[in-house]
């Protein structure tokens, strides 16, 4: 599958997005960051247009629908972000959306939905049970149903997160990236590896939520029955081949973060960098601040700050 997309795939892909998104700066994390960590910098993709990096995906998947289907409306599933980023390209093309979010979803998430005029609806405690019925419903009404991470056009859309890092720090030399259910890593790494081959990837799950590492491990996509984390926008039981596929061939390494240590990471970004970021994108900045890879102690690493959140925001 993956030899179907190439360089030029998604730096097309970069040009046909770049109207409706923001180019995201690169913030440097001196001195914060312990350990030789002035070589650290965050690709701010909490600051992109509806709050996270699902923006560059939603939209390259929706510019590239006949117009005839786009029309008929827009669906999805999602846990907050990508949801967020369907209603807000259908109201920035004037077409219908209808939003399926889990029962976790939290309150900012729902209202950034509906905010952009998307019908929402909960239903499931699990992404997995949302989607099955956001396909019910395009099966029942029409319209084009939108999947979040396991769609070549999205993959593409959210690998263009790698060439604006690349281009704008040519020296960078590993890549950070949180998992959910992989659509942000797949793209970002083969994007990333073939602007750069040399370049190091580092896919970060929550503990509670080992759905990547545990099939890295078998070799095989699995299904978790048991997932318990604190970062429900990070809880996808399972992934999906295309995902699969692009990880294993370009991820060099996955690894787990403590559950304990995510919130402290979110607070840090809040109170060292002003930073408002979401604990999906804290799991990412807990494996770099906790040393839960093995590094040189000057190594350009960024991270990608994948969504923004109010859960290092102090409430008193």
């Amino acid at each position: 599958m993956n030899a179907l997309i190439t360089l030029d795939d998604y730096r097309a892909a970069h040009e046909q997005i770049r109207p409706y998104i923001r180019q995201t700066s690169l913030v440097n994390a001196h001195p914060w960051l312990p350990g030789g960590a002035a070589q650290v910098r965050f690709k701010a993709e909490c600051q992109q247009v509806t709050g996270s990096f699902k923006a560059r995906g939603a939209f390259n998947r929706v510019l590239n629908l006949p117009q005839a289907v786009r029309r008929q409306g827009l669906a999805t599933a999602s846990g907050g972000n990508f949801g967020a980023a369907v209603a807000y390209v259908a109201r920035t093309l004037d077409l219908p959306a209808n939003v399926f979010v889990m029962n976790t979803s939290t309150p900012i998430t729902r209202a950034r939905i509906e905010s952009h005029g998307a019908r929402l609806t909960v239903h499931g405690d699990f992404w997995d049970q949302s989607w099955d019925a956001a396909g019910a419903n395009v099966a029942e009404h029409g319209g084009a149903l939108l999947h979040p991470y396991a769609d070549r056009d999205v993959v593409i859309g959210q690998g263009t997160t790698a060439l604006e890092i690349i281009d704008e720090w040519p020296e960078v030399e590993t890549l950070v990236v949180s998992i959910g259910g992989g659509g942000l890593l797949a793209g970002v790494a083969q994007a990333a590896k073939l602007r750069k081959p040399a370049i190091r990837i580092i896919g970060v799950e929550a503990a509670g939520c080992p759905t990547l590492h545990t099939c890295r491990k078998q070799g095989r996509i699995v299904k978790l029955e048991n997932v318990k984390t604190r970062v429900p926008i990070l809880a996808a039981r399972s992934t999906e081949p295309l995902n699969f596929e692009l990880i294993e061939r370009y991820v060099d390494d996955i690894v787990l973060v403590d559950e304990s240590v995510i919130e402290d990471a979110a607070r840090a970004a809040w109170r060292h960098a002003g930073l408002a970021i979401e604990l999906g994108a804290a799991t990412a900045l807990a494996a770099v601040s906790e040393r839960c890879f093995e590094r040189r102690e000057n190594e350009k690493i960024a991270v990608v700050l994948c969504g923004s959140g109010n859960d290092g925001i102090p409430t008193a």
